[in-house]
């Protein structure tokens, strides 16, 4: 295993991209999801850069990379087209010890972003550690259909009944075989059918 697979809290916490095209938007806006404070550094910008910028969801700053940029960032992607700039970002990056991903080119990655199936708050992360990106695609487009939406509905209407549980059911063991029975049950079978009430209604009874 070449990297840690973790999952960061990026809270507020400020994040550099350097770049103003496609895919730095793409970076961008998936530091965005995890709501991060997202400064993009570029002299020029793509219309769907531009977007988002418009949207508030980033701030620009619109002239070239410098070191001074990186101070307090937590990480810092660089997604420009000029290699150049790439390398200037990774070496200053390093030099300040700030996690750095350069896009498309692993070698000058401390970290890299896999491809995610987003069913919030149920998260898979499928990386080939840079082998290819393309792979782990197509693995998460099989797995988008063996992990519907109704799942991520299906995981927040069990956070919302964890404290009501653990105050019923005080010993682990007796918390495991009820939550086991609720997933693997009517409750888990009518969600997934999308009676969304009626599985929460179940799950109600099965706490009197």
């Amino acid at each position: 295993m070449d990297y840690l697979p973790i999952f960061v809290d990026l809270k507020d916490r400020p994040c550099l991209v350097v770049g103003g095209g496609d895919i730095a938007a793409r970076k961008a806006g998936l530091l965005r999801k995890a709501q991060a404070a997202v400064t993009l550094v570029a002299p020029e910008v793509s219309a769907t850069t531009q977007a988002l910028i418009d949207s508030g969801e980033v701030k620009w700053l619109n002239t070239v990379f410098s070191a001074e940029q990186l101070a307090d960032n937590t990480l810092v992607i660089a997604a420009t087209d000029n290699e150049d700039v790439n390398r200037d970002v990774y070496r200053q990056a390093k030099a300040n010890n700030i996690l750095v991903n350069v896009a498309d080119c692993p070698e000058l990655c401390d970290f890299i972003l896999p491809s995610i199936l987003d069913r919030s708050p149920i998260v898979v992360a499928i990386s080939s550690g840079g082998k290819s990106p393309i792979l782990a695609r197509q693995l998460r487009a099989r797995l988008e259909t063996l992990i519907p939406p109704a799942y991520g509905r299906l995981a927040e209407m069990v956070g919302q009944y964890r404290d009501a549980v653990k105050e019923k059911m005080p010993k682990l063991s007796m918390r495991r075989r009820f939550w086991e029975s609720i997933l693997q049950g009517s409750v888990a079978d009518h969600v997934l059918s999308g009676r969304d009430e009626l599985g929460e209604q179940t799950l109600q009874s099965a706490l009197e």
